[in-house]
C-alpha cells in the first residue's frame, strides 16, 4: 500500500513569486532530475517542480503503459499545499497519462477548497496518446490541453495526439516537433522553447 511518502515532489529552485508553477511528470524509468534543464531555462518566472514516483512502483508491462505507477489523488495531495500560484501540469510519455489523471483530482480539490492564487491552468503532454475516447464525456477538464509530438515518432501518430482534444472543454493546441519518442534527449531547447511559448500565451 502506498503512503504519503511512497511520492516526493522536488523543486530545483525556489521561486519567490513565479507567474506559474510547472509542474512536470517524468516518463517511465526516469527520476525527476530529468527536468532540471527545464527548471534553469524557465526560471525566474516559473517554478518548476518534478514529481517522482514510489521507487517500489512495478515497471509499466511494454513500456508507457497507461497505467499510473501512484494513484493520482495520492500525488495531487502530495501536490496541493505547494501550488499557490497558477498552476500547468506537463507529463512526458507515460507522465502525461499520469498528469492527466492528476489534474483531474487538482481542478476538483481547488473548486472545493476555494483556493487563492492556485489553480490549474492548463495541462501539456507529450509522446503519449490520448486516453481512450469513451472516458472523454465524464472525464474532460475545465482547463486547456496543449500537445506535443515528435515528426518522426514511430509510436504516436498524429490523430492519437490531437485525440487529446477530447479531454478538455476549452481550448485545444497541437504543436509537432521534430525527432521521434525521446526527441526531448536529442533536443531538449526546442521542447523548452515550446512550452515557454505555450506560457508566454497564457500570459
Amino acid at each position: 500500500m502506498l503512503d504519503d511518502r511512497s511520492v516526493s515532489v522536488h523543486c530545483f529552485t525556489l521561486m519567490p513569486r513565479p507567474k506559474f508553477q510547472l509542474v512536470c511528470f517524468p516518463p517511465a524509468g526516469e527520476g525527476m532530475s530529468y527536468y532540471r534543464s527545464i527548471s534553469e531555462a524557465l526560471a525566474p518566472s516559473t517554478e518548476v517542480l518534478s514529481v517522482q514516483y514510489p521507487q517500489s512502483a512495478p515497471e509499466p508491462a511494454g513500456g508507457d503503459a497507461l497505467q499510473s505507477p501512484a494513484p493520482a489523488h495520492l500525488i495531487a495531495e502530495t501536490l496541493v499545499d505547494r501550488l499557490d500560484s497558477p498552476t500547468v501540469l506537463f507529463g512526458q510519455g507515460l507522465g502525461a497519462t499520469v498528469a492527466f489523471e492528476v489534474a483531474q483530482t487538482l481542478e476538483l480539490t481547488f473548486l472545493l477548497n476555494d483556493r487563492s492564487g492556485g489553480r490549474l491552468a492548463a495541462l501539456l503532454v507529450s509522446s503519449q496518446p490520448a486516453p481512450c475516447h469513451s472516458l472523454a464525456k465524464d472525464a474532460a477538464i475545465t482547463c486547456p490541453i496543449g500537445v506535443f509530438l515528435g515528426d518522426a515518432d514511430p509510436c504516436l501518430s498524429y490523430d492519437e495526439a490531437t485525440a487529446w482534444a477530447y479531454h478538455s472543454k476549452e481550448r485545444f493546441d497541437c504543436q509537432m516537433l521534430h525527432g521521434g519518442k525521446d526527441y526531448f534527449r536529442d533536443r531538449p531547447t526546442e521542447l523548452v522553447n515550446a512550452i515557454s511559448d505555450y506560457l508566454l500565451m497564457l500570459g
